[in-house]
């Protein structure tokens, strides 16, 4: 089985070349029949992808979330393997990861929302906006463990819950809301534990809705969420389906893994197909060292 390793080099910038030479160092010394692609401009990943898709490799998305996410639609529907190094700014898909499986290769739940697919997580409402605040999130002049920190400070005061319409199965849901998290990982938001208890390969989708409530007990449900604490408060509802649909009165943007996700209907099941998903430790541990 071939490794190929993908370098997302708008994310990476000044690092690509490290990189590269780390991927080189390691994969020699392990004796690995691999092969390094750099995506630009002039190379997006959907096309680099697009040659190894009648192939069964093991395809590296070195970045972020977001470039895991990209890498995922991609592969999936072949046989294709889905490998990653987390070189983002919330890196949350790992931390699910991490904390559930081995060193090896895993196959993982698949969630698809309108036409695209995702593993971690999909939020609505405030977690949306602030996950999809570039000017923050990707700020050079904030450290990246800080930078959902900010986001959420930036958001937080001029928040207004959105309008929703929510059916899981038989009950419906509607009103307004200030957020609305569809979960497979544990992770989002760089650290913060918004499904403790959530399997990646459980066979369901945990969807957490939050109630409009005043900005005093939002604050409350983020501090507990940080612990996974949040759960048992009153406003919170924890339900656990393999597919839902989310409307809105209007356009607005969800965030996908890291991807913006815009449309005023999201309609959101469990995947037939179990993506396969290789982990392995010490290759990151290496690869990170740039």
């Amino acid at each position: 089985m071939k490794h190929i390793f993908l370098v997302n080099s708008f994310s990476l910038k000044e690092k690509t070349s490290l990189m590269i030479n780390r991927i080189n160092k390691y994969a020699i010394e392990k004796k690995l029949d691999f092969l390094i692609e750099v995506n630009d401009i002039n190379n997006s990943t959907e096309d680099i992808i697009k040659k190894y898709k009648r192939e069964e490799n093991i395809i590296y998305a070195i970045g972020g979330d977001g470039v895991i996410n990209r890498v995922l639609n991609s592969v999936i529907g072949t046989k294709n393997i889905l490998g990653f190094i987390p070189c983002g700014t919330g890196n949350d898909l790992y931390s699910s990861i991490k904390e559930s499986f081995d060193d090896g290769i895993h196959e993982v739940d698949t969630i698809k929302i309108n036409d695209s697919f995702f593993i971690n997580v999909a939020c609505f409402g405030i977690d949306a906006d602030i996950g999809n605040n570039e000017e923050v999130v990707h700020s050079k002049f904030i450290p990246k463990s800080q930078r959902y920190n900010a986001s959420v400070i930036s958001h937080f005061f001029k928040f207004i819950p959105k309008y929703f319409k929510i059916n899981v199965g038989k009950e419906d849901y509607e009103g307004y809301f200030s957020t609305i998290c569809v979960c497979n990982g544990r992770y989002y938001g760089g650290g913060f534990h918004v499904n403790p208890n959530g399997g990646l390969n459980d066979d369901k989708i945990d969807v957490i809705i939050v109630d409009k409530v005043k900005k005093i007990k939002l604050i409350n449900y983020i501090l507990k969420m940080k612990k996974g604490k949040h759960l048992k408060l009153d406003f919170v509802k924890h339900i656990q389906t393999t597919g839902l649909t989310i409307k809105s009165d209007r356009k607005i943007k969800a965030n996908i893994d890291g991807e913006v996700l815009e449309s005023d209907k999201f309609i959101i099941k469990l995947y037939k197909e179990k993506i396969k998903v290789y982990y392995n430790q010490d290759l990151i541990n290496e690869l990170r060292k740039i």
